[in-house]
């Protein structure tokens, strides 16, 4: 999606290529790029999550007696540890009582049904 607007943007630019004057907007401003460092320039790879976040819940690590920041791979991708992964117990672990309260929230009675 988001090369598909940097492309019509572009496309944009060569269509009003032969104005004096050519109103141009920012490319910022919702075209697939966003400011950098110092008012660069850089691609919006996505708007949104690379996945659900239900398959991003079943990323696993195979850490074997800690897991350390620099090896885990649920770590490394800012997630808790869950009942799929290789070492149980470990200090990011998701606690069990957060897991009742996402339930509690999850069915609160609200329903888009």
């Amino acid at each position: 999606m988001q090369h598909t607007l940097r492309a019509n943007y572009q496309a944009a630019i060569w269509r009003r290529s032969l104005e004096n004057l050519p109103d141009v907007p920012a490319p910022s401003a919702g075209h697939g790029w966003e400011l950098g460092d110092g008012g660069s320039l850089k691609i919006r790879w996505m708007a949104g999550l690379p996945a659900p976040d239900v398959v991003l819940n079943l990323i696993s690590c195979t850490c074997r007696r800690t897991c350390r920041p620099s090896d885990c791979s649920c770590i490394l991708n800012g997630l808790k540890c869950t009942v799929v992964c290789k070492l149980q117990g470990c200090s990011n672990m998701v606690q069990d009582d957060a897991i009742v309260a996402q339930d509690a929230n999850d069915s609160d009675g609200d329903s888009d049904d």
